[in-house]
């Protein structure tokens, strides 16, 4: 029996013998250096071990030695994809997808590059295609169904991510997808389950962590009628839902007119102006006030990220010193005191406004919070009628950011 060198180095590194593997490929590289291959699969391990440059070196390698093998280029592009060329790893995998039309692997490192530059109509075409020839490939079929959801932009196809989870009982990914299904279609305790499932098989997926999360909250009834309702919101068209904000606002504002102007109507139109405001506060305040409670069990510290925990921490400080302030007001009969108190109170919305953001427009809607909680802070010194002004200050800048939140595009600070 002819003895295969690269066969032994592929079994050193499926019983997780990394290090042997690179130091025996390494010995049949001194005795044969002009094996492209062997390059090649010297980068792969190297770059799934971190080391990106040594990787780099030895697929340049590689593709010197054995530039129209489509292996050496599939390997460049894995490599390049790694170090964050996007453009070279596409090049790689086109050209290893020419020398070898049904190399399914080139393909999908291909849709890879293409989904990390946002070209999702090309990444749903090339997993297709891969999953045509290959019904039963995991990376393809998921590719696939990611990129018609960012192409329906709303919620999920609950066939498809059903079908996903059935066929790949295993892959996280697919498990979590139809976690966030069960739960758009108010199944809590099933999506808590496959959830759950997802991330047992992958604590790391951030994706399972945030629905666990979701669905966690949503044992909770009145933030489940929330849940449902923002759900429906978010299939809306972007101008639909600008236009139902407007018309939220004046109709409350209008319905305000009316109960002032027509005593006899108040019985009637103050639940209904109740229950607008109660439904605002809630959307605002429910998912950082809950997470709060979830921060209370140490499962429940692990799930949320840094900035659901800042975000829930400063709203419930923000609340409590809002309440403080108010309280001591009405105990010394202090109307100014009581006013900075709801002012204070009123800067907790600005704070859950910014953290529904991400760089400059949360820098941006944080000022606006730092300034209603100052403002209202220093209308209980502030001389004359200056407190007025400073609470109505408070007011306008709780106001400004919640509906700021709404429009614009977050810009990264690392841009």
């Amino acid at each position: 029996m002819r003895y295969d060198p690269v066969e032994e180095v592929l079994e050193l590194l499926s019983d997780g013998q990394r290090d042997v593997a690179l130091a025996r490929l390494d010995r049949v590289l001194r005795e044969e250096p002009y094996q492209g291959g062997l390059f090649a699969l010297r980068g792969l391990i190297c770059a799934e071990a971190g080391r990106l440059d040594e990787a780099g070196d030895a697929v340049r390698q590689a593709r010197e030695i054995a530039p129209e093998h489509p292996f050496v280029q599939y390997a460049f592009g894995v490599v390049a994809l790694q170090q964050g060329s996007m453009l070279e790893a596409i090049q790689a995998a086109r050209k290893a997808r020419r020398l070898s039309p049904d190399y399914a692997d080139a393909a999908l490192l291909e849709a890879r590059a293409r989904a990390a530059l946002g070209q999702w109509d090309t990444v749903g075409s090339l997993a297709a295609a891969v999953v045509e020839l290959d019904p039963e490939n995991e990376e393809a079929a998921l590719l696939e169904a990611i990129a018609a959801e960012v192409a329906r932009e709303g919620s999920l196809d609950p066939e498809r991510w059903k079908r996903l989870g059935e066929q790949f009982p295993l892959n996280a990914i697919a498990r979590a997808g139809s976690g966030w299904t069960r739960l758009e279609a108010g199944q809590i305790p099933s999506a808590r389950a496959e959830f759950e499932q997802a991330l047992a098989m992958d604590p790391s997926l951030s994706w399972a962590k945030a629905g666990l999360v979701v669905a966690l909250k949503a044992r909770n009834p009145v933030y489940a009628l929330l849940l449902r309702f923002f759900i429906w919101f978010g299939r809306l068209p972007p101008r639909t839902r600008t236009i139902v904000l407007v018309g939220g606002f004046l109709g409350y504002n209008t319905l305000r007119r009316t109960a002032t102007e027509h005593p006899e109507l108040r019985p009637l139109i103050l639940p209904v102006l109740i229950a607008y405001l109660g439904f605002v506060t809630l959307s605002w305040l429910a998912d950082p006030l809950l997470n709060l409670l979830l921060m209370a069990r140490p499962e429940g510290r692990r799930l949320l990220s840094a900035d659901q925990r800042r975000a829930a921490l400063l709203v419930g400080s923000c609340l409590a010193l809002g309440a403080t302030v108010g309280i001591a007001g009405a105990l010394a009969d202090q109307p100014r005191v009581m006013l900075a108190g709801l002012g204070v109170g009123l800067g907790c919305f600005a704070i859950a406004a910014a953290y529904s953001r991400e760089g400059r427009k949360r820098r941006q809607l944080g000022v606006l919070a730092a300034v209603a909680i100052g403002a209202s802070l220093v209308s209980i010194v502030a001389p004359g009628g200056a407190d007025v002004v400073l609470f109505l200050v408070a007011v306008l800048s709780a106001a400004a950011a919640t509906w700021m939140s709404h429009f614009g595009a977050d810009r990264s600070a690392h841009r």
